[in-house]
């Protein structure tokens, strides 16, 4: 029972996580926009940066290295498909686990 509910936890905080991606990369696009200036998107974009920039950067590292993308930053998709992969290796090894 133990193994399931770390399952449901990791898959959780997974998603949680892949959900605070896609609404920092949308928000990057209004806030950078230049069109008008919003301190509570500004604050919004902040801290969800905070909480993804330590799992975004390594990737952003890692992706300068071997591809050329000029202005376009595709760290925060990279790190969305590996958050789905670790999700499902997680989960699947927790499920046997389990049973």
């Amino acid at each position: 029972m133990g193994a399931y509910f770390a399952a449901t936890v990791v898959s959780w905080v997974c998603n949680i996580l892949t959900l605070i991606l896609v609404v920092r990369s949308v928000l990057s696009w209004i806030v950078y926009s230049g069109n008008q200036y919003n301190r509570t998107l500004h604050r919004i974009y902040d801290v969800l940066g905070q909480i993804t920039e330590p799992l975004v950067a390594p990737v952003r590292r890692l992706l300068s290295r071997f591809v050329r993308t000029g202005p376009i930053d595709f760290a925060p998709m990279a790190t969305f498909i590996l958050i789905i992969i670790v999700r499902r290796i997680v989960v699947a090894i927790l499920l046997a686990i389990a049973y």
